[in-house]
């Protein structure tokens, strides 16, 4: 199949194409037909999506923790799919195979392999498919589509390169900032490959500066002019976080993520032993060592850890994956290497889901409707930070994210900032509040009009009085 995959023919991507829905069909289609749980982070991007969607300005109307071109990007997809779970691993799906097509195209521009062909797009398809979790369309696969980009006119550079290949170059990464914060760490990427592998000047070191800044600025003028600029500011900030939480336990990240770091680890340590390269592909090969870097860098700024977090190492892991294959001389060895990958990454998916091989434990990540709420299509608010109780309903006021919240609550000693807050709750009047968090008493002895309208049997569910 390795030898396949080495021949330069267009038509063969359809065959990558036909390998990836292969891998992921059985589970489109139990997503498509069962009731399968979402994941919490998955219901955050729907209710979002949902928001901006009805027409509520991001950050003014809807309070999250999430960047501007992902929430906008959510809101377009419930536009076609609605909260949809198959609609987002379909688009998912399509995404990543939009990748691998860049990523391979990259590789064979400057003839870095030796063999035209599409391996690093099978690997690339497959290795983002090692956990159900790959399937969703996050704002780290949305940022890394324009990371590849970057990544693409880093390796075209030459000496005589034009200052609109600079400022694209930074351009392309203020777009992938604008989808997911953490990514801003690749400025530092960028600077070191400009100024430690090519001899730029500081002029040129600017224009990519000032091609990071120009979309972040356009987009800071148009909240400004629209009253929100602190707003997309502070929930801009939100989006990254220094203590991430963990969905799942370190030992089973480990169990997830054993192969394709083993095999990442012997494809590096065969690159750096084996035989000579050439100057570009030692400065290609220095850069895909400082993007695990700044890979590894970004994930410490995620607000949450799972699988699909890892995203940004599919590129190295493609890059010397392939080498790694191609440098081996017996081909019945990279072939049965390269059947063994393809076929343990199938095994791996399809165990993980089903928990039979692999214990992994996704209680915490997953969010089901609790047994006893009963409401459905009903506008609610809910006052915490369980966002399980939205599912099935609709969500109404601005205030999703608990977090950002609970700080506009501690603003409410101001009478300007009490009065805002109770007329987003009067605009929207939601019909049920949900307290789980027992919260609401003390915020109803701020606002005594908001209890009047409210009435409660149990202390867990406020309805609106007729």
């Amino acid at each position: 199949m390795l030898q396949f995959f080495r021949t330069y023919d267009p038509f063969r991507l359809l065959t990558v194409l036909f390998l990836l829905l292969a891998l992921r069909l059985p589970l489109l289609l139990d997503v498509f037909f069962l009731d399968i749980p979402l994941l919490s982070p998955i219901l955050d991007f729907m209710l979002v999506g949902e928001r901006v969607a009805d027409g509520n300005a991001i950050y003014k109307e809807v309070f999250a923790g999430i960047a501007p071109f992902s929430a906008w990007f959510y809101a377009g997809l419930d536009m076609l799919f609605g909260r949809s779970a198959f609609g987002y691993a379909l688009v998912g799906t399509g995404l990543l195979f939009i990748q691998a097509i860049i990523f391979n195209t990259l590789l064979l521009r400057r003839d870095f392999l030796l063999d035209r062909g599409y391996v690093p797009a099978m690997l690339y398809v497959f290795f983002g498919s090692i956990s159900f979790d790959y399937f969703n369309v996050s704002p780290v696969l949305l940022s890394l589509t324009f990371l590849l980009l970057v990544l693409r006119e880093i390796f075209t550079l030459t000496e005589n390169t034009h200052d609109q290949t600079l400022f694209t170059i930074g351009f392309y990464l203020g777009i992938a900032t604008l989808f997911h914060l953490p990514s801003s760490i690749f400025l530092f990427w960028v600077s070191v490959g400009l100024g430690v592998f090519r001899s730029t000047s500081f002029r040129q070191h600017l224009l990519v500066l000032f091609g990071f800044g120009f979309p972040i600025l356009l987009l800071s003028l148009y909240f400004f002019w629209n009253d929100s600029f602190i707003d997309f500011v502070v929930q801009f900030i939100s989006s990254v976080s220094t203590s991430p939480r963990f969905y799942l336990s370190i030992q089973d990240f480990i169990l997830i993520l054993a192969s394709p770091l083993l095999f990442l680890v012997l494809a590096i340590l065969n690159m750096f032993s084996g035989r000579s390269l050439t100057n570009y592909q030692s400065y290609c090969r220095q850069m895909m060592i400082f993007w695990l870097l700044a890979s590894t860098f970004s994930l410490l700024f995620c607000k949450y850890w799972l699988p699909f977090q890892f995203a940004l190492f599919l590129p190295p892991v493609a890059f010397f994956g392939t080498y790694y294959l191609f440098s081996i001389q017996r081909k019945w060895i990279s072939e049965l290497l390269f059947l063994s990958i393809l076929s343990g990454i199938g095994l791996q998916l399809w165990a993980t889901r089903t928990e039979i091989f692999y214990p992994i434990d996704y209680t915490k990540a997953i969010i089901k409707k609790p047994s006893n709420f009963n409401l459905k299509n009903e506008k609610i608010w809910v006052f915490g930070e369980n966002h399980s109780y939205y599912i099935d309903n609709k969500p109404v006021t601005p205030y999703l994210d608990w977090k950002l919240t609970q700080n506009r609550i501690e603003e409410l000693d101001n009478y300007q900032a009490l009065l805002l807050f109770y007329n987003q709750i009067e605009k929207e009047k939601p019909q049920f509040i949900i307290d789980k968090e027992k919260q609401l008493p003390p915020l109803f002895e701020r606002i005594p009009l908001l209890s009047k309208k409210y009435t409660t049997k149990d202390s867990l569910i406020y309805e609106l009085k007729k």
